[in-house]
This record gives structure tokens, C-alpha cells and sequence, in this order.
């Protein structure tokens, strides 16, 4: 997608990434289930390579979705930020409620997302093909 400042600089746009952080089972807008696209498979991301994220306090995570094993750049520098690549193999594994899943090779959501709505105990069928008729 071209930049629409003219730098020519590109950028990419995830509207489906709106995890609840603050764990309520309530649906935020672009969860809803009509505004999902659930007819692309998820096939893996560059968290922790290409891209990572950055809090406030100068915590950073391979992706603003999963927040855990967060490298401190305040104590570790840049050079921390060369632990992301292994840190983003082992939270993309299928694990948890996933692991095992019949269907994981046609998961249309990463599994950290996967794992923010479980933990927001949102429902089934907003990220995952067991929650749906397509699955049986």
C-alpha cells in the first residue's frame, strides 16, 4: 500500500487485530462478526523480524498483540531486540486450548490472537473454525 504522506514509504493495515486487554468477554466493534475476515488462512507473520512493538516504558514485544517475554531495551539496549526472533517461535507454537487442534492448518488467526480472546473469553466463533458450521 502506498504511503499516503507521498514518502513512498509502505505500510499495511491489520483490522482484525482488537484483542479485549482488559479481559471482558465483551465484543469491541471490529470484532463483530461481520466485519472479520474469515476466508483467508493465517500462513505466519514476520512478529519479531520484520516488525516489533514498543510500550511506554521501553518494553519491547515481537507484535502490540502478545505481550509476554517482553525485552527491557532500558536495561538490554538494541542488542535485546536480537532475542525477538526466538522469543516470536515459541508464542506462535499451537498451544493451550490449540494444541493438538484438528484444524490448526486452516486457522485464520495467530495464536497469540487466538489467546487474547480465550483469555477475554470471547466467544468461540469469532476466532475459530470449531466455533462455526464451516468446521463440522
Amino acid at each position: 500500500m502506498p504511503s499516503p504522506s507521498g514518502t513512498g514509504a509502505s505500510r499495511q493495515e491489520y483490522g482484525t487485530i482488537s484483542p479485549t486487554y482488559t479481559g471482558m468477554p465483551e465484543l469491541l466493534a471490529a470484532q463483530a462478526p461481520g466485519f472479520l475476515d474469515k476466508t483467508s488462512l493465517f500462513k505466519g507473520c514476520s512478529a519479531g523480524r520484520a516488525f516489533f512493538h514498543v510500550d511506554p516504558q521501553g518494553l519491547a514485544t515481537m507484535c502490540k498483540v502478545s505481550r509476554e517475554n517482553p525485552v527491557d531495551l532500558m536495561s538490554e539496549g538494541l542488542d535485546g531486540l536480537l532475542r525477538l526472533p526466538g522469543i516470536a517461535d515459541a508464542q506462535t507454537l499451537r498451544t493451550g486450548d490449540c494444541g493438538g487442534c484438528r484444524l490448526s492448518g486452516t486457522c485464520r488467526v495467530c495464536r497469540p490472537l487466538a489467546k487474547a480472546y480465550q483469555e477475554a473469553k470471547a466467544p468461540l466463533n469469532t476466532y475459530c473454525r470449531h466455533g462455526s458450521e464451516e468446521a463440522s
